[in-house]
């Protein structure tokens, strides 16, 4: 008896997707019933939420903090937490959103329910084409956030609902098809995202904990300073080794005592986190500034000792491979000598001791010794703010060549003892210098390189007053004399006005020491202008 083959119903694939679709919506549901805080896995202070009203807005508050959420939801001239910045990702351009608590622009009409699922399961109020959830996307760190307690998260809401309801409506997203569609984030939350506390050692204290609690959720370190692979998902194997962020590299914070900051003394690493850095490990710039300066400094000293100990003693070490050295290393570094010896030595010394607590050291800090040369050819692209008292560092991106910002990288991280790769290539640079920030003030002071004159307008009259000879006050200088003459030099241009800012005094001491090079004997017209 022969059978016939039976037809291939079109409804058959309908269910089947359906049936796939069920039981993939329905282990989340299953999930997140599964999932209950456990109090073991959180210190004792977010194991329950403050009943005082103001206690709880105030726990909030250190915990928003804590969480760096106000610099990402504060775009260019919005108010804070009323969203705007763009945040470039591989596949476009995604708008952070209003989170303050008006009713129509912001979170106002977001139930409990809705914040929690939000922080962790990353799960926005309503649905995309009907049954799914509104996914929200990973560039909101709910991969970390859903470590939080329900007591913290709680405390949040009730500081963000606290803030003044802004008016603020959504700026487009640029995010590419098929990325534009929410649902597409179902498979990539399969691989990648599993909510859930963080699992806590048993043996561990509760201020090891607290900085696990830190470092792990509130602070979402690992989400900058951990690669992700060619579908944008932390490769967790090498937790903290180090990786890429726009402009910048952020580097290996696992407990490695060769790449990592396993042997720095622990009061460097506080140091670094509460106070900007230090003269010896060198200052935070780029988005870590703007993490210590809205969230590590803010937050207690006795909480960055805590995240300090959890990195230097519970990470993973993650010992990172430096980059190859160019071909022409040699060749670089001695190219980079003399661009170090033209542009940088007067502020950073020969040795590059620096001028503290001035102007950082160059000799032995970690950030020039990174295992990518990004950062170094970022600063000497974009410029570095004012750190404590000292001047801000010119940009030098129209004075220097790719390939002159390169040798002085190599040299840099090559000499004075410090141990880094030679492996600034002039493509590197250029690949950089298509998005690096490149300040206004930064150009200005790099300008002065071609010795302008100073006027009132520049900001300091007493430089521009020629019977003050000010702009002389370098000749003679030597290495030994010009840490003394260049603090003369900025003590004198204040006392002449009072209210110059930190970037116009940067342009007027690169103009008084851009005399000593242009007059510099043995150096060539195109030396002098290197």
């Amino acid at each position: 008896m022969s059978f016939a083959q039976p037809k291939r119903s079109f409804l058959r694939p309908i269910f089947a997707a359906t049936a796939l679709l069920a039981l993939v919506l329905g282990g989340a549901v299953a999930s997140r019933v599964a999932l209950a805080d456990d109090s073991a896995n959180y210190p004792a202070a977010s194991q329950t939420a403050p009943t005082d009203p103001a206690a709880l807005i105030a726990r909030g508050k250190y915990l928003s903090e804590a969480a760096d959420c106000m610099p990402c939801h504060t775009g260019p001239n919005h108010a804070p937490f009323s969203g705007g910045l763009v945040m470039n990702t591989p596949f476009g351009g995604l708008p952070t959103p209003n989170i303050t608590p008006d009713k129509q622009t912001g979170i106002g009409n977001w139930s409990d329910r809705d914040f929690y699922n939000a922080l962790h399961y990353g799960d926005a109020p309503g649905h995309s084409y009907l049954v799914f959830p509104k996914f929200l996307y990973p560039a909101m760190p709910y991969t970390s956030y859903t470590k939080l307690s329900y007591a913290d998260v709680m405390a949040i809401k009730a500081y963000l609902f606290s803030l003044a309801p802004v008016n603020a409506p959504e700026v487009p997203s640029t995010m590419k098809f098929p990325f534009n569609q929410r649902p597409v984030l179902l498979g990539w939350r399969i691989l990648f995202f599993h909510a859930g506390p963080l699992k806590m050692n048993p043996a561990w204290n509760d201020s090891m904990k607290n900085g696990a609690y830190l470092t792990e959720a509130l602070g979402h370190c690992g989400e900058c300073h951990t690669p992700r692979n060619i579908m944008s998902g932390l490769i967790l194997s090498q937790a903290y080794a180090g990786a890429p962020i726009d402009a910048y590299f952020a580097p290996n914070i696992s407990s490695d005592k060769a790449t990592g900051v396993g042997a720095w003394a622990q009061s460097d690493l506080v140091a670094y986190l509460h106070d900007d850095g230090n003269m010896v490990k060198g200052s935070a710039f780029g988005p870590m500034a703007e993490v210590v300066k809205n969230s590590t400094s803010q937050i207690p000293v006795s909480d960055d000792v805590d995240i300090a100990n959890y990195l230097q003693t519970q990470t993973a070490p993650q010992n990172t491979p430096p980059t190859p050295a160019v071909a022409d290393a040699a060749a670089s570094v001695a190219r980079g000598a003399k661009v170090y010896a033209a542009s940088c030595a007067a502020c950073h010394g020969q040795t590059g001791g620096g001028l503290p607590p001035m102007v950082p050291n160059l000799a032995g800090n970690d950030s020039v010794m990174a295992t990518q040369p990004t950062n170094v050819i970022g600063a000497v692209l974009s410029g570095l703010p004012a750190w404590k008292v000292g001047p801000a560092m010119p940009s030098f991106a129209t004075s220097m060549s790719d390939q002159q910002i390169a040798d002085v990288t190599n040299y840099v991280r090559t000499s004075m003892g410090n141990t880094a790769t030679a492996d600034a290539a002039p493509s590197d640079v250029s690949a950089l210098r298509a998005i690096a920030d490149v300040p206004k003030s930064a150009n200005q002071a790099s300008n002065a390189f071609g010795c302008p004159h100073i006027s009132a307008a520049g900001g300091a009259e007493a430089v521009a007053d020629p019977g003050n000879n000010l702009l002389g006050i370098y000749n003679g200088a030597t290495p030994e004399t010009l840490p003394n003459r260049t603090r003369a030099l900025a003590s004198a241009i204040r006392a002449g006005n009072s209210s110059i800012s930190k970037a116009d005094l940067t342009n007027d001491l690169v103009a008084a020491y851009c005399p000593l090079i242009a007059n510099a004997p043995g150096l060539n017209v195109a030396q002098r202008r290197a």
